[in-house]
C-alpha cells in the first residue's frame, strides 16, 4: 500500500505568487476538489500538487508532482441564502443597501487528474497513473511555463532528445497560457487520421492550413481535395511557393463505368434516360471506348472514317461526352439506313457485337441531344473550376504524379455538382491508394478531405456517394499499414459516416452550437469528457479542444494564424464592396 501526502520541492515552492488553493472534501485518484483563491485560475488550467508516496514494502519514498486540470469552478456565498436573493428581488432593493455580508465567497474547482511523475527522476513529461488519492489540505499551484509545455508536448521531448527525427508541430498556445507553445505529434496524424470539427466561421480552414503548413515544412507529401479553393494561397507563402502543384479536376467520362455515366446524364437532364436507351447504353459507351482507345496512327484512319461517315468536319475526339454523342450519332444513322458495312467495320475494330435496326435507331435517336446536354454542363463545371483555381494544370492521366517528396498537391473541385465532386475524389483517392498497395507509389502520404460530410456521409442519397464513402472509410480502416493518412474537415459531424470519423484517432473540435453535433461528438469522440463538450458552444473563433492520441491529454488551445490565405478569406462586406467599386472607377 502507497500513501500520497503534500511534500513542497525546492525547484517548485508554494508561494503566494503560485499558489491557488487547498485541496478540501472527498479526493480520488482521478478527481478532486480544490478551495480556490478567488480569481486565481479558469477552467481548463493546468495545475500541480506535490506530494510524497511512502512504500510498506521498502523504507524508501518518492517524491511526485500530480498534475489536474481545472474541470469546473462553483462559486458560492453561505452568508447570502437564495431566500434572501428572493426577498431582496421582490422588495426591488440592491444588495449593498443592506447589512449582508456580500464578501464571504466560497469558490471551488473540480479538478481531474491527468497523472503523476516522480520529482526525483523527472521524465520527459510521460505521465503515470496515480494509484492513491492526494492528501486533503495539500496545497494546490500553478506550475512554471517550461513544465506545463513538457507535460503538453509529453514523449515527443524524448524522441528529439533520442536522435529521432522531430515529429512535433507547432500549432497553437494553451487558451488561458498564451505564453506556452501546444506541439502535436505529426506522426499519430500522417499515420492514424485526424479530424477537424467545427461549425462555418469558427476557424477549420485556418486551423488545417496550419497543420499542412507544419507537415510541409517536414517535406510530408499532401493531397488537398479542395471543393471551395480555400487552399489556393498556399502557393503565396515564400517557402511553399515551389512546394504547392495545383490541378483543377477533369471528369474523364470514359474512365467511369457505363452506369455511373447513366447516373450522371440523368443528374443533369430534366428527366431521365427512357428504358430503351438505357439498356442499349453500355453497349454503345464500351464500342465508343474501345473505338478512341488505339495507337495514334490507327486512331487518325478511325477519325477520318467517321468524319466521312457524319460529314462534318467539327466532331471532337476528345474522351468526353461530345465524342459519344457524335458517335451515337453516326451509329442511329448507320441503324436508319440498315447499313451493315458500317456495323461490320465497327464491330471489326472494337470487337464489339454493336448492331441496330430502324426501330431501335428511333428510340435512341432523341439520346443525342441529351448526351450533348449533358457535355456542355459538365465543361461549363470544367471552366469554373479551372478559373477558381486561377487557370492550374488538368490533373494529369497518370495520378502518380501526385504524390511527390516535400511537395503539396492541390485538386480544386469548385464548380463541380457534389456528385461529380464526389466521384473525382473517389476515382483519384482509389487508385493512389491501389498503388500504394501494389507497391507502385515510391512515398507514403496523407489526403485532406474538405467538406468531409459531402464525401462520406452518414447516408449514401448517390451511387457516387457510395462509392466516395467506401474508399474513404477503406482508407480510414487500412491506410496505415500502408502509408496512406487522412484529414478529415467537417462543418456538421453529425453527418458523416460513424464509422469513419471514429476511426480518426486525433481530433481538433471547435465552436459547434447545433446540439445533434455536440451529441454526435461526445458519442464517437471517446477522449472528450463532459465538460469539454459542455464548452463547445462558447468557445471562441480559433479555440480549439485538442483530444486523442497526437496530445498526451484534452486540452484547450487557441490556434496559431496560418502564414497562407484563403482564397475566400472573408472580409467585411463592405470593405469588399468599396474595393470593387474602387476598381471599377479606375477603369
Amino acid at each position: 500500500m502507497t500513501k500520497a501526502t503534500e511534500k513542497k520541492q525546492p525547484n517548485q515552492t508554494v508561494n503566494n505568487d503560485n499558489y491557488v488553493g487547498t485541496l478540501v472534501g472527498e479526493s480520488t485518484s482521478s478527481e478532486f476538489r480544490l478551495a480556490v483563491t478567488p480569481e486565481a485560475i479558469k477552467e481548463q488550467d493546468i495545475i500541480a500538487v506535490n506530494a510524497e508516496l511512502n512504500s510498506k514494502e521498502s523504507d524508501k519514498s518518492e517524491n511526485i508532482r500530480i498534475w489536474a486540470k481545472v474541470q469546473k469552478i462553483e462559486r458560492q456565498n453561505p452568508l447570502f441564502p437564495q431566500e434572501s436573493g428572493h426577498e431582496l428581488a421582490f422588495t426591488r432593493t440592491p444588495p449593498f443597501q443592506t447589512v449582508m455580508s456580500l464578501s464571504r465567497e466560497m469558490v471551488t474547482a473540480v479538478c481531474k487528474i491527468l497523472g503523476c511523475e516522480s520529482l526525483d527522476n523527472p521524465t520527459s513529461g510521460q505521465l503515470k497513473k496515480l494509484r492513491y488519492p492526494p492528501k486533503p489540505a495539500s496545497s494546490a499551484y500553478r506550475p512554471n511555463s517550461k513544465d506545463i509545455a513538457r507535460i503538453v508536448v509529453g514523449e515527443l521531448e524524448e524522441n528529439s532528445k533520442n536522435d529521432q527525427k522531430d515529429r512535433s508541430l507547432d500549432i497553437a498556445t494553451l487558451s488561458n497560457r498564451p505564453d506556452i507553445t501546444v506541439k502535436v505529434d505529426g506522426h499519430a496524424i500522417v499515420t492514424r487520421h485526424l479530424a477537424i470539427l467545427a461549425m462555418t466561421g469558427a476557424g477549420k480552414s485556418w486551423t488545417a492550413r496550419r497543420i499542412i503548413e507544419q507537415l510541409a515544412n517536414k517535406h510530408y507529401p499532401i493531397i488537398i481535395f479542395d471543393p471551395h479553393g480555400d487552399y489556393t494561397g498556399l502557393s503565396d507563402v515564400d517557402n511553399l511557393k515551389d512546394k504547392v502543384n495545383r490541378y483543377y479536376a477533369q471528369f474523364r467520362v470514359f474512365e467511369q463505368p457505363a452506369d455511373k455515366i447513366i447516373a450522371i446524364i440523368d443528374s443533369l437532364s430534366s428527366k431521365e434516360l427512357a428504358p430503351t436507351q438505357r439498356d442499349f447504353f453500355p453497349s454503345l459507351f464500351t464500342c465508343a471506348k474501345v473505338f478512341l482507345n488505339n495507337s495514334d496512327k490507327k486512331l487518325q484512319e478511325r477519325k477520318e472514317w467517321l468524319l466521312a461517315y457524319l460529314v462534318n468536319q467539327n466532331i471532337s475526339f476528345s474522351q468526353d461526352l461530345f465524342f459519344l454523342a457524335n458517335f451515337t450519332e453516326a451509329v442511329v444513322k448507320a441503324g436508319k439506313k440498315s447499313d451493315e458495312k458500317f456495323f461490320q467495320q465497327l464491330n471489326e475494330w472494337t470487337e464489339q457485337d454493336l448492331t441496330i435496326n430502324k426501330k431501335t435507331a428511333g428510340w435512341i435517336e432523341p439520346m443525342i441531344g441529351r448526351l450533348r446536354g449533358t457535355g456542355a454542363s459538365l465543361r461549363r463545371m470544367e471552366n469554373i473550376s479551372k478559373q477558381i483555381s486561377n487557370n492550374a494544370d488538368p490533373l494529369p492521366t497518370d495520378l502518380k504524379n501526385l504524390v511527390n517528396y516535400d511537395k503539396i498537391t492541390v485538386v480544386s473541385l469548385a464548380g463541380y455538382s457534389s456528385d461529380i465532386q464526389s466521384t473525382i475524389y473517389s476515382l483519384v483517392a482509389e487508385e493512389l491508394f491501389e498503388l500504394r498497395v501494389r507497391k507502385e507509389l515510391k512515398y507514403q502520404f496523407v489526403m485532406v478531405l474538405e467538406e468531409g460530410h459531402n464525401f462520406v456521409p452518414a447516408k449514401a442519397n448517390s451511387s457516387a456517394e457510395q462509392r466516395s464513402i467506401e474508399i474513404t472509410k477503406q482508407i480510414a480502416q487500412e491506410g496505415r499499414k500502408f502509408g496512406v493518412g487522412l484529414i478529415l474537415i467537417s462543418q456538421r459531424p453529425s453527418r458523416l459516416d460513424e464509422t469513419t470519423l471514429a476511426m480518426c484517432n486525433s481530433y481538433i473540435i471547435m465552436r459547434m452550437l447545433n446540439p445533434a453535433d455536440q451529441s454526435f461528438v461526445r458519442k464517437v469522440v471517446e477522449s472528450l469528457g463532459e465538460e469539454e463538450t459542455k464548452m463547445l458552444p462558447d468557445l471562441d473563433v480559433g479555440e480549439a479542444i485538442l483530444s486523442g492520441q497526437f496530445t498526451s491529454f484534452p486540452i484547450l488551445v487557441k490556434m496559431k494564424e496560418p502564414e497562407s490565405k484563403g482564397e475566400r478569406e472573408e472580409k467585411n462586406a463592405f470593405d469588399a464592396l468599396e474595393e470593387e467599386y474602387q476598381k471599377s472607377k479606375n477603369k
